[in-house]
This record gives structure tokens, C-alpha cells and sequence, in this order.
């Protein structure tokens, strides 16, 4: 179904900002438009730092980081990053607009109701290899000094993998990242990321590495297959006690697919990072001879998927019935001068204008009088 035009909420700089799709801590995404001569048009993603998050030099140095790697990320599987600017005391960046829904869409409609739907094999097994194809090129990708940039994303999860309609799959957000080309280390014991999607290690605050990636590629294909959360708890703190301590290995047996796939998935999640793939191209081809899929099956069950999933919006980022409202834009303070200005002169060429009335009749008044009978 085409979608109905929208006026722009706002315009930042050459972008014009039509809906937000999404929101987190540190900032909103937004689709856009970028507009160019002889009616030119192109969808966008913008994302924009919030107030609070902007006024913190920590996150600007994260956000910075995070717009200079993916100006050297280029792969079909990695949603790319178009431009980082200001404009009106805003930073953002502008990025690949996604015309489908996040992973998380199909996760969490998978979790509602007593009876569970789970994402088909074929299509689990066509995202999982989507990306470990994408974090394949970003952990051998050189740096420019021509040495290995060392990238380990840390929020491989439903909520930042990008599904669009012709069922490719995306990766997203490098916005905690890290690797030799962060200009400012996480230091050991501060835990960043998802709860629910962590490695062991790396929910206890210990060093991560390409391991903990290919471990969280593991517990999103495993939620997938079954419909679940891979640890629930009443709060982020308990979630991640329970990450601390890996997966149960019962988890696995009770999974609907072949015994090859799961013991692919067995090792992907195994606690010890000694006991993973060691590169996200051992654990894909694990993942191929365990389900192949010559026709591309995977991919035409995922848009099938897609195609009964209810969604409110198909946004970049993806939405759902009940997903919540993301916090509007809000305008420069230079836009509220302008207005207030336009406002108070308004008001002052009015007052002016019944004056001169009043003075004219009153002229009039004065030159009837004074006329001869």
C-alpha cells in the first residue's frame, strides 16, 4: 500500500523530517526526505541526538565514532551511513533509509498470546547468515593505516537487525562498537548493550571480542526458532544476571528444527568463548551445511513472514501496534524567536493601523463642523 504523503515536522538543514520510527537513550530516528531540483526525492533515515544525550561530551565522542566507522562500513548487509552533520545545534546522521521492520517486530509478535509463533528455519537461518556475512566483512575490515580495525559491534540483537521488503536483512547501529579505532576505550567492568542478547562475558564487564558477536547471533537465532526472550526477568539487572550465567542447554533440545542446526546453534551459545566458532565464516558455514538453501527459500519465507506480520508502520526501524510513541523533535530556539517575533510585529501593525482609522475620522469629524451652512 503506497504511503500517504506527511508534511515535514521540521527541516534540518537539507533533510525534512516526516515521522519519528524510533527511539532509545541517546537519540531518535526519524524518516525523512532529502529533496533535490526537478522534483528529486530520496528517503532517509535521520538520527538525532537528544537534548540531554548532546550535552554530554561522552556520547557526542560515541556519536562521532559511530558516523566515522560507518563512513568506512560499504557492505550489502550493513545499513550505511549517508552523512554526519549540525544544523540549528543538532548532530546527526543521515542514513540508509530500511522500508520494512526490525527483527524485533516478528520476535515480540512471536512472544504475545498464550500460543507462540516462531520464525520458520529457513527464514531464521536466511537473517542469521545475512549477518554474519555483514559482521564477517567489519571484523576483517582494515583500518587506514591498513591494519585490522578489530570491530566488535556488542548489540547484535532483534531490535538492530533491519528487514526490508524484498527480505534482505540489514545490520545496524555501531553506535557502541568498539575496536582499535574508538578514540576513547570502555573501560573493563562497564557493561554496554542489550541485556538479554549478551555473552557471558560480556554481561559480567569482562574484555569482549568477534566471540561475543557470533554468541549474540546464536541467542537471536534461538529466539527466533522458539518465540522467546533468551533470558526474561522483571527488571535489566536480573536479565543480566541470568545472561552472566549462558544458556540453559535444555533450551536447545526443544527446538523445532533439524539436529545439525541445533548443535550449530548449541556451539554458537556455548558459555566459554573457547568453545564458539572462532570466526563469524566458520560459524556460517556450519550454519549452511547444517541448512542449505540453494532456492533462496529463506528469504522467500521471511517475506511471506513480513507480509502477515500486523504492523501499524513500516518504518526504517520498524514498529508494532503497541509500540511506544517515540519523543517528538523539538524545535531550535532560534525557530520560537522567529516566530514570536513575526507574532509581536503583527500585533503592532494592527494597533498602528486602527490608530490612523481613529485620526482619519476624527479629521473628518472636525472638517464637517467647520464647513458653512
Amino acid at each position: 500500500m503506497k504511503r500517504q504523503l506527511r508534511e515535514p515536522i521540521l527541516a534540518l538543514g537539507k533533510y525534512e523530517i516526516l515521522e519519528a520510527i524510533g527511539s532509545g537513550g541517546m537519540a531518535t530516528v526519524y524518516r525523512a526526505r532529502l529533496s533535490g531540483p526537478m522534483g528529486f526525492e530520496k528517503p532517509v533515515a535521520v538520527k538525532i541526538l537528544q537534548d540531554e544525550a548532546a550535552a554530554d561530551e561522552e556520547i557526542v565522542r560515541m556519536f562521532v565514532d559511530e558516523a566515522r566507522l560507518g563512513a568506512r562500513l560499504s557492505h550489502p548487509n550493513i545499513a550505511g551511513i549517508l552523512e554526519f552533520g549540525e544544523a540549528d545545534g543538532r548532530y546527526f546522521l543521515a542514513m540508509e533509509y530500511v522500508d520494512g521492520m526490525s527483527l524485533s517486530v516478528l520476535v515480540r509478535q512471536g512472544q504475545k498470546g498464550k500460543k507462540r509463533k516462531a520464525v520458520p528455519p529457513a527464514a531464521a537461518v536466511h537473517v542469521a547468515s545475512s549477518i554474519l556475512k555483514a559482521l564477517s566483512y567489519a571484523q576483517t575490515l582494515d583500518g587506514p593505516d591498513g591494519k585490522p580495525m578489530g570491530i566488535v559491534h556488542r548489540d547484535v540483537s532483534p531490535q538492530n537487525i533491519l528487514l526490508d521488503r524484498s527480505g534482505s536483512v540489514k545490520l545496524c547501529d555501531f553506535g557502541i562498537a568498539t575496536g582499535s579505532w574508538r578514540t576513547d576505550k570502555t573501560r573493563t567492568g562497564i557493561v554496554k548493550g542489550k541485556a538479554g542478547y549478551m555473552s557471558p562475558e560480556q554481561a559480567t564487564g569482562g574484555r569482549v571480542d568477534l566471540r561475543s558477536d557470533l554468541y549474540s547471533v546464536g541467542l537471536t537465532t534461538i529466539a527466533m526458532l522458539d518465540g522467546l526472550a533468551p533470558f526474561e526477568g522483571k527488571d535489566t539487572s536480573e536479565v543480566r544476571e541470568k545472561a552472566a550465567k549462558g544458556l540453559h542447554a535444555e533450551r536447545l533440545d526443544s527446538l523445532a528444527c533439524d539436529v545439525g542446526l541445533k548443535e550449530t546453534l548449541r556451539k554458537a551459545s556455548a558459555s566459554r568463548p573457547a568453545d564458539r566458532y572462532s570466526s563469524a565464516d566458520e560459524f556460517l558455514k556450519a550454519l549452511s551445511e547444517a541448512a542449505p538453501d540453494p532456492a533462496e527459500t529463506g528469504r522467500a519465507a521471511l517475506v511471506e513472514l513480513m507480509g502477515a506480520a500486523v504492523v501499524r508502520t513500516s518504518g526504517g526501524r520498524g514498529s508494532s501496534k503497541k509500540a511506544a510513541p517515540a519523543k517528538p523533535v523539538k524545535r531550535p530556539a532560534t525557530t520560537r524567536v522567529t516566530v514570536e517575533a513575526a507574532s509581536a510585529t503583527g500585533i503592532r501593525n494592527i494597533l498602528i493601523g486602527a490608530g490612523v482609522l481613529v485620526l482619519i475620522a476624527l479629521a473628518l469629524a472636525l472638517f464637517k463642523v467647520g464647513l458653512p451652512q
